[in-house]
Order: structure tokens, then C-alpha cells, then sequence
């Protein structure tokens, strides 16, 4: 992995755009360098990039059967973030299963992970979210948007071991955690997955 992409050089890029010890509703949280810092690169990012643009047709073209949901968040979280489905979902069906690519406004990084929803199933059953491995079904979706995600972009797809590393100080402006909560993933991409 590129030094640059380490758990620890990660763990220092964030701290550029969160404000260490602080939470979320207090007053300097705002105010912060860091807050300041990432608001900047929001605004960048307010209008997609051009490679985001044309990104989702080449999803539409390399998935035909499936549905596709550009779930990005423009100024709200530091990440690019679609659904697609895997393949004869139509809307209204009580099963939805999709792949879900975040792909970070930070640094050159993404992950994927396996959404399930089976509204006629056992709330236990019937809801979860998946880091890899993916179970079967799912990993041809997640090895062909691998691939295009980084021959469009270049990015390096982050291990869960990476993405799972704790920053205790931070807490990401969207997120309603405490100090403790944070991990990486939440830091780069979004709170909002689980």
C-alpha cells in the first residue's frame, strides 16, 4: 500500500479537517481551523467532478439490470456515494440488495460494502450492512465496480483493518457521536452507512 495510504498518515490527513476533542455542538467545533479547512473542500465539491459525472453512465452501461442511486451528499459529508443494486430489483420489491461504493473527497481512497434489506423478514434477519467478505451473490458486483471504480478514478480500495481504525479525539460534523466513536471510515467517507 502506498505509504501515503497507511492507517497512521490517514489518521493524520483527518485530523487536517476535524477539530481534535471537540464535539459537534460546541461552539468552537465550528469555528475550527479544521471545520474551516473542510467546509472549503466541500464547496469544491459542491458541483460533482467531471470524472464523478461521467462515472454514473459508465455504471449504467456496465450494470443495465440493476438500479443505481448517486447517494452523495454535497456539503454535507467528504465522499462521492452511490447504490447499485444487484441485478431484478424494481422499485417497491420488499428485498433490496446493492453494493455501495464510498469514494473519499479527501484523499485518493475508497471502500465498498454489501447492503440487505428484506422488509418481509425478522428485523434481525431482515436488515444488515457488510464490510467484505461479501457473501457470494454479492461479490461479483463488488470485483466489476472494483475495477471500474479504480481504472476511472485511481484509487486504492482501503482493508476493513484501515477503515476500522479508531480516532478517539474526532467526530465527524455530521455524526451525533461522543468523543471515542469515530473510526476512519467515518472520517473519510460518512457516519451514514450503518
Amino acid at each position: 500500500m502506498n505509504p501515503e495510504l497507511t492507517a497512521d498518515a490517514l489518521v493524520q490527513l483527518v485530523h487536517r479537517y476535524y477539530p481534535a476533542g471537540l464535539l459537534v455542538d460546541e461552539p468552537q467545533y465550528k469555528a475550527s481551523e479544521e471545520v474551516q479547512r473542510l467546509r472549503t473542500l466541500l464547496r469544491v465539491h459542491e458541483t460533482p467532478s467531471p470524472t464523478w459525472e461521467a462515472f454514473i453512465p459508465q455504471l449504467r452501461h456496465e450494470f443495465p439490470d440493476c438500479s443505481l442511486w448517486d447517494t452523495t451528499v454535497p456539503l454535507l459529508d467528504p465522499c462521492y456515494s452511490v447504490r447499485v443494486s444487484l441485478p431484478g430489483f424494481k422499485t417497491g420489491d420488499p428485498r433490496y440488495d446493492c453494493v455501495v461504493c464510498l469514494l473519499s473527497q479527501l484523499s485518493p481512497v475508497y471502500a465498498l460494502y454489501a447492503s440487505h434489506t428484506d422488509r418481509n423478514a425478522p428485523r434481525e434477519e431482515g436488515y444488515w450492512l457488510r464490510l467484505p467478505p461479501f457473501p457470494l451473490e454479492f461479490q461479483p458486483h463488488e470485483t466489476r465496480l472494483a475495477a471500474l471504480i479504480e481504472s476511472t478514478f485511481g484509487f486504492t480500495r482501503l482493508p476493513n483493518d484501515v477503515l476500522l481504525t479508531p480516532v478517539p479525539d474526532l467526530v465527524p460534523q455530521t455524526a451525533n457521536f461522543g468523543l471515542g466513536e469515530a473510526r476512519l471510515i467515518d472520517c473519510l467517507f460518512t457516519p451514514y452507512r450503518w
